[in-house]
């Protein structure tokens, strides 16, 4: 996990800016930096030089290989925050000479193959005076953009283009004024610009058709618990140890066992006194033998929490601050134990209808519904959990949000989801897992 920014200047802009974008989100990466102005490259140290054209710029959380970026290769440049979780299949297949995983994207964008990538990213390219910004199949890794008068900029957090808007637009300082100048890169797509004549124009990665299966139940519940060992792998592969934001409900005791199965794990719950949610994560841990460390929140602590959730995520939207503290804090709690990457349960409720409000809809209606909510999930979701993890330096993995895994769960039967229970299929699946 990373942060990128960059700047195409439509007239000349003073190198310090891409410097200050850079170090508004370095949290996001403290393992080095590095970057690229006018065809001059810089690593672990601050540029002074002007920007006639272009600049790009990354801070780099390592966690897989110890590549520096920008990576140069083919007359292309390349800064991309983010996990290819089959980079190795593809340095075979097509053939590559790649040392970590990121650097498959350059030679598949060359050949028109970024479809093949499978992983959660957010890339820049600038090549032959195109910009390319791309994001992964659901979002999962965040990517921001403003086009001015002055300037086409991006970035991985909104607060990173602020110092822009406000010096070189004179935007007022106010959050929800300078967001609205603030667009998205959406996800599964590239969005190209064109530096000659500042025009861009966005184009699809992957096909996103969900058709529904004829599948017996049975046949369903063995494909998906398949799919869901193989996305928990995935994101734990080559890691020590993995954090767990844990309540002991069925999407985080679920991922919880599988990963223990390939890595040593450590839970993480955060609650109030007295609540169940504490109450059920102690229980359940202590019947999996598994480690917990837990944070009871104190009344005279949520001001400074709720501050500094407000600062990770750019926007004052109360519903997100809320739902965003608990993962702050469990956050906060796996930096202090050296852990950087921590799993979450997110997507599950959407994927297989765990909210309440899915009763009310007939089958039709619940049908599109969900495929709606996942679709939506990034900017209601996980540009919200992304920040407040990345806060405190720690890449957030959501396996629910495999691509695989999103397909074929979208494309069951409703009565697989909901019956007597939410999330029926999901509950089978735990139950050969998870103690009674």
């Amino acid at each position: 996990m990373c942060g990128i920014v960059g700047i195409v200047a439509k007239e000349k802009i003073e190198g310090n800016y891409i410097v200050e974008m850079l170090k508004a989100i370095e949290h996001r990466g403290k393992d080095g930096y590095g970057f690229y102005i006018d065809g001059d490259v810089y690593y672990n140290n601050y540029p002074n030089k002007d920007i006639n054209k272009i600049a790009l710029a990354h801070c780099r959380l390592a966690i897989v290989g110890n590549r520096e970026q920008p990576i140069i290769m083919d007359n292309c440049v390349l800064v991309c925050n983010g996990e290819i979780y089959n980079y190795e299949d593809l340095e075979k297949r097509y053939n590559l000479n790649v040392g970590t995983d990121v650097e498959v994207i350059l030679p598949l964008y060359k050949i028109g193959m970024l479809k093949e990538l499978d992983g959660d990213f957010a890339f820049a390219i600038y090549d032959n005076n195109r910009l390319i910004l791309g994001r992964d199949f659901i979002g999962v890794k965040p990517l921001f953009f403003v086009n001015s008068e002055k300037y086409f900029a991006f970035a991985s957090e909104r607060k990173a283009l602020w110092k822009l808007l406000i010096e070189l637009d004179g935007i007022e300082k106010d959050i929800d004024k300078l967001n609205s100048k603030i667009n998205r890169v959406e996800p599964n797509s590239i969005l190209i610009y064109d530096i000659n004549n500042h025009k861009y124009n966005s184009k699809r990665i992957k096909d996103f058709d969900i058709k529904s299966l004829n599948i017996d139940y049975k046949e369903a519940k063995n494909i998906l618990e398949n799919k869901i060992k193989r996305a928990v792998y995935k994101r734990v592969k080559g890691l020590k140890k993995v954090g767990i934001i844990f309540s002991g409900g069925v999407d985080s005791s679920l991922i919880t066992v599988l990963a223990s199965k390939y890595t040593d794990v450590v839970l993480y719950t955060v609650g109030i006194e007295g609540s169940e949610d504490l109450y059920y994560a102690e229980r359940l841990a202590k019947e999996l033998n598994l480690p917990l460390k837990k944070k009871i929140i104190r009344e005279e602590e949520y001001e400074k929490y709720l501050l500094k959730v407000v600062k990770a995520i750019d926007e004052l939207d109360l519903m997100k601050i809320g739902v965003g503290l608990p993962i702050y804090i469990a956050s906060e709690l796996a930096n202090k134990d050296g852990i950087k990457v921590i799993l979450a349960g997110q997507g599950a409720d959407e994927l297989f209808a765990g909210y309440a409000k899915y009763l009310k809809l007939d089958k039709n209606e619940l049908e599109k519904k969900l495929i709606e909510d996942v679709i939506n999930i990034s900017k209601v979701n996980l540009e919200r959990d992304d920040h407040c993890s990345m806060a405190n330096t720690v890449e957030l993995r959501v396996p629910y949000l495999d691509e695989d895994v999103i397909k074929f769960s979208l494309s069951l039967p409703i009565e697989y989801k909901i019956s007597k229970e939410r999330k029926r299929i999901l509950r089978d699946i735990a139950k050969n897992y998870l103690p009674d």
